[in-house]
């Protein structure tokens, strides 16, 4: 008994001996002044299946010092960084993003991609849950160089479009994911897809040339050059002063004309600029340095669509770049066009509509187009006019005044000479809906048989000219105020439906598309008591008196 009371005290002396030199241990380890960023950062987001974007906001008090940085999984990945700092962007608390940039490169220790590169910064997306799992506290010191905030912003300008975007703006990702997107001193780009669940890590090789750029210095007296020449090409030729005379553009001038003078590399004078034209708020005015767009000036417009649903709602889908179609079981065609930016597209949507016949009507699904080339749309609502048809107009300026503006300049689109479908058509349109897509609209809207339905569209058709500034900096310069019919401006008021359909963000789901659902219904209500008929799509010279 004696002997087993001794070994009980010599136990409990043992682990009360092992807890005060695990205690010292923990206590060297943990850096003085450490910081808890779950803490300081509590996750208040979460992961929406529809597309949901944040706006962000990055200060002095988001940048901070690591003691290290180090991202493992199992035995396939495992990177590598010492001394290094953190930029955190954030929605609220929520971080949306980091750039973390080592003071020396840090080391791709394992990796099916890049294994060996030497890693001089990480764009790090992630749920906003994560940021205490990813930056421990123990490696977390003191506020960090706010001078990296103008870096980690060129990462953001260049890197957002490659994860977890919707509309240039960033999403909140799915708890499982986290994507590591590190920049090398080989000029190699290394993009890691982790999905935490399944513990793997996916090396995507698409980006490895896409690195950001190198900051190009200035000679002397460019930068206010440029500045100069950027902003006398917009005092001459952009036409929407007109209608935007809250703007003071020589206040503007005024105020941001020394900045470029003083700034030495074309990263810089970009920023200077976009800082600038980002007070006109045009969807269509952007400025892109050595490649990389900057993130200008954007608003929230609702993407009022599932795409993903329409498998549901519709049944088989054909797909090719730029276009999806098929048919119901009960004979209601679609056709989405997705962008108006491939030359070849008009061909293939004529060979889509073909496979139309027989429809008992057809819906045209614009709401994720973002415009491209005008006279892309103009052939193909040419499958649906009966006669040359006026479907807008527009402005130029006419003299060094702002208010200065020509006479107005008609746009018409003329019909198909082959075939015409004559059937009824819904016309599906949202704020995504944007540039030579809301012409699209319009052509369609002024056919007699299409009905437009969904929400209004972006308000923003500028019949852009893209000036070459020098010092790779490529700005794009809208010319002119879009009109409708009727001569009213649609800029940012954007094109009303025939038919809104309200919906709120969260109904637009995997399986569930409101706007679709209630084109479909409203399709086969129109069409329920009418004679069927096996011929919509005619040939012109069969749709005499038609």
């Amino acid at each position: 008994m004696m002997h087993s009371v001794t070994a009980c005290r010599r136990w409990t002396f043992r682990l009360v001996c092992s807890v005060l030199v695990m205690s010292l241990v923990s206590a060297r380890t943990i850096p003085v002044g450490a910081t808890d960023l779950a803490k300081q950062y509590p996750a208040t987001l979460d992961f929406s299946k529809q597309n949901q974007s944040y706006d962000w906001q990055t200060g002095p008090q988001d940048v901070w010092r690591l003691e290290s940085f180090e991202y493992q999984l199992r035995n396939q990945f495992q990177i590598k960084l010492g001394p290094s700092q953190v930029v955190l962007g954030k929605n609220g608390s929520n971080v949306l993003w980091a750039a973390v940039y080592p003071d020396q490169p840090g080391d791709i220790l394992n990796a099916s991609g890049g294994q060996g590169d030497h890693i001089t910064s990480i764009w790090l997306r992630f749920h906003p849950a994560r940021v205490g799992e990813l930056f421990p506290a123990d490696t977390v010191g003191k506020q960090g160089d706010a001078d990296l905030i103008k870096q980690a912003r060129r990462l953001v300008n260049h890197k957002l479009r490659s994860s977890w975007h919707a509309g240039a703006r960033p999403m909140v990702p799915s708890r499982e994911s986290v994507v590591l997107d590190c920049e090398t001193a080989e000029r190699e780009r290394r993009f890691y897809a982790i999905d935490t669940t399944k513990q793997t890590a996916r090396y995507v090789d698409a980006f490895h040339r896409q690195t950001v750029s190198v900051p190009q210095p200035l000679e002397q007296g460019q930068g206010e050059q440029i500045f100069d020449q950027v902003w006398n090409a917009f005092d001459r030729e952009y036409a929407l002063f007109a209608d935007k005379q809250q703007i003071d553009w020589q206040q503007l001038k005024q105020e941001y004309r020394p900045g470029a003078a003083n700034t030495k590399t074309n990263q810089d004078l970009a920023e200077t600029l976009n800082a600038m034209l980002t007070e006109l708020k045009d969807l269509h005015v952007y400025v892109r340095v050595s490649g990389s767009f900057l993130n200008g000036y954007q608003r929230k417009r609702l993407f009022n669509a599932s795409p993903a649903a329409a498998v549901i709602l519709i049944g088989l889908l054909n797909q090719i770049k730029g276009l999806r179609w098929g048919r119901t079981q009960d004979q209601i065609g679609y056709i989405a066009v997705d962008t108006l930016s491939i030359p070849s597209l008009p061909d293939r949507f004529e060979a889509a509509l073909k496979q139309m016949q027989g429809t008992r009507g057809l819906i045209l699904d614009l709401r994720t187009n973002g415009g491209g080339a005008e006279q892309l749309a103009r052939k193909m609502a040419g499958y649906f006019a009966e006669e040359s048809t006026l479907y807008a107009m527009h402005q130029y300026r006419s003299g060094p005044r702002h208010t200065d503006l020509g006479t107005l300049q008609k746009r018409i689109f003329a019909p198909d000479q082959n075939l015409f479908y004559r059937g009824p058509v819904i016309v599906l349109q949202g704020e995504r809906t944007m540039s030579s897509a809301e012409a699209f609209v319009l052509m369609l809207a002024a056919c007699p048989h299409v009905t437009t339905m969904g929400d209004r569209t972006a308000g923003s058709s500028g019949n852009p000219r893209q000036l070459d500034a020098g010092a790779e900096i490529i700005v794009n310069l809208p010319r002119w105020i879009p009109r409708d019919v009727s001569g009213k401006p649609f800029d940012t008021v954007g094109i009303q439906p025939d038919v809104p359909v309200k919906a709120a963000p969260e109904e637009f789901i995997r399986i569930a598309d409101p706007v679709l659902t209630a084109a479909l219904k409203h399709l086969r209500k129109q069409t329920s008591d009418l004679e069927r008929s096996d011929v919509v799509l005619v040939p012109r010279s069969g749709n005499n008196g038609q």
